[in-house]
């Protein structure tokens, strides 16, 4: 690491984590990573980048949580690489920290708070520190991709890459019956507000109910943004100094046991049907949250099962994309 100091004048400045990892960030990683799908979408991600990537060379997983994915890569990439694990979130990195640490060549960076917004990657690693740039599951949450990119751009060296992937994103020629993650988590949310309307047993939930679903948009929107189209995220890229190659879009099983497993985890639900118990909810409102949201799935599973033309009794079908991109 001192010759990459060095060579970019800046020091570098690991993070560590000074307290446990936090209960939400390891429900929501023992959620995904026990997931088919997530090891499915990886292992597509890891194919793609592996040509490209050297013995020798650091790569960048941006965005990179709880280390689900930085697991995963480690395991398809059998080059021998420096690992950089990179999050804007302390409580999730240190999950990614508890399972990796042991690992050798794998470091961890936290993008620090800056006002309304969090520091570049170049501001963090440094400029044309980084080989290639990889993110899994991330790009769609994030608001102003335009000065993402450009940190990015800059943190990679000339020639670098930048690959990412995301399943929630619009898209003229989606197949039919190929869904987005939003697209459960709004079917899910708007089932169970019906349950609350009309089940005896959720009736002190109905008290100003279209009140609170209108203030709470913002917060659903904010763990589940709303999808953007795929040329968004390309013009991005071009403004940003990259030339990119046309995206890749694969379709991808979802099993219904592993996306409950996924929506029952506490911290997304305060996201995907905050009218009930809100950021903060009382032991019972989590307790009865829960329940509407299991059976809001069900209900959805079952249509899928009955309608949609690429789901049958045990899955149903994500769209994924995966763009390349290279520094010019």
């Amino acid at each position: 690491m001192q010759k990459i100091m060095e060579k970019n004048e800046t020091i570098l400045k690991p993070w560590r984590p000074d307290k446990p990892a936090s209960k939400g960030a390891t429900a929501f990683h023992d959620a995904v990573f026990n997931s088919s799908w997530l090891k499915d979408i990886l292992y597509e991600l890891a194919a793609i980048v592996r040509p490209k990537i050297k013995n020798g060379d650091i790569v960048v997983d941006f965005g990179a949580g709880t280390g689900t994915s930085s697991i995963l890569l480690l395991k398809h990439l059998k080059q021998s690489i420096s690992l950089w694990l990179v999050d804007n979130s302390q409580s999730w990195l240190g999950k990614a920290y508890e399972l990796l640490h042991g690992f050798p060549n794998v470091d961890y960076f936290i993008l620090e708070k800056k006002g309304n917004a969090y520091a570049t990657l170049a501001e963090t690693i440094g400029s044309g520190a980084a080989d290639h740039v990889i993110s899994a599951n991330t790009i769609h949450l994030i608001a102003d991709v335009g000065d993402v990119f450009s940190g990015i751009s800059l943190a990679l060296k000339k020639g670098g890459t930048f690959t990412f992937q995301t399943g929630n994103f619009l898209r003229e020629k989606r197949p039919e019956g190929a869904l987005m993650i939003d697209d459960t988590v709004k079917i899910v949310h708007d089932i169970a507000l019906d349950i609350v309307r009309t089940d005896p047993k959720f009736a002190i939930y109905r008290k100003s109910l279209d009140k609170r679903i209108a203030t709470e948009e913002s917060q659903r929107r904010f763990v589940f943004p709303d999808p953007r189209p795929i040329e968004f995220y390309l013009d991005a890229l071009k403004t940003s100094g990259f030339k990119y190659d046309a995206p890749i879009y694969i379709p991808v099983k979802v099993r219904y046991d592993d996306w409950l497993n996924f929506l029952r985890v506490k911290r997304l639900q305060a996201g995907i049907l905050p009218e009930v118990g809100g950021k903060e909810p009382s032991p019972q409102e989590e307790e009865d949250r829960d329940a509407l949201i299991t059976r809001g799935a069900l209900k959805l599973f079952k249509d899928l099962e009955n309608s949609n033309p690429l789901s049958d009794n045990k899955r149903f079908t994500i769209d994924i994309a995966y763009v390349t991109s290279v520094k010019e």
